[in-house]
């Protein structure tokens, strides 16, 4: 029997698992990588009509089941962060497109500098930060433009980027005061405390039966790093 391969330092996540990460129903999250069929009516006359994922995959399947890397799992936090200002799933679709062809990239909403006004998504393509250009990548309008604000900084901000791609290589789930992360590099891309290789679930399932200080002392860690652990998967079980 054939295993796919998957490389180190890629990540892999199940849909399930990609869900409770994220909050998403695994069907809502299926469509936006799988795509959709739609019946379309127009007066008396019905067609079958499809949309295109909103975010390819890469990875091959595992048992039959889809995968995700972590760019995708971090476009995919990007597309949630979109949809959340109020930014139409269409409008996000071309974007994607536009980003990919302006920066070559199959992972386009892994990219550091995304924007947007809650109406349109801009992407920045300027040299320095000192001095930034934002390209409006969707609708009809063509060159720079003046963004009030970032307002997708917010989402952003939870994710650290390769200084060289400008792709994400870490995220912060709950925010960097939370000592959680998610790192392809480590455990294959589990939720980790943050500065050591522990899995958060592995952590959590020890204080089944057992006293926080007394998993705390097992694994030389601080009680607020167990608690920040057992937190963080009540966290996802709430959202599964």
């Amino acid at each position: 029997m054939d295993h796919p391969h998957i490389g180190l330092g890629v990540g892999i996540y199940t849909l399930t698992d990609a869900a409770r990460l994220l909050g998403l129903t695994p069907r809502r999250l299926s469509r936006w990588v799988r795509g959709y069929t739609y019946w379309l009516r127009s007066g008396t006359q019905s067609r079958r009509t499809r949309k295109p994922p909103i975010v390819a995959t890469d990875l091959p399947r595992i048992r039959g089941r889809v995968a995700f890397s972590f760019l995708e799992l971090m476009e995919l936090r990007v597309v949630l962060g979109f949809v959340q200002q109020g930014v139409p799933l269409q409008r996000v679709r071309g974007a994607a497109r536009r980003v990919a062809d302006l920066f070559d990239t199959t992972h386009p909403f892994a990219h550091r500098g995304l924007f947007t006004d809650r109406q349109q998504i801009f992407v920045d393509i300027a040299d320095t930060e000192a001095q930034p250009g934002l390209l409006q990548v969707t609708g009809r309008r063509a060159g720079p433009q003046l963004v009030a604000g970032g307002l997708l900084e917010g989402h952003v901000e939870e994710m650290d980027f390769d200084a060289q791609t400008s792709l994400a290589v870490r995220w912060f789930p709950l925010g960097r005061g939370v000592p959680i992360v998610l790192d392809p590099r480590i455990a294959f891309g589990a939720p980790v405390l943050l500065g050591t290789r522990i899995r958060t679930d592995v952590l959590s399932a020890h204080t089944s039966g057992n006293r926080e200080q007394s998993v705390a002392r097992a694994f030389d860690l601080h009680l607020d790093q167990v608690r920040a652990a057992v937190a963080f998967e009540a966290h996802l079980g709430q959202a599964a």
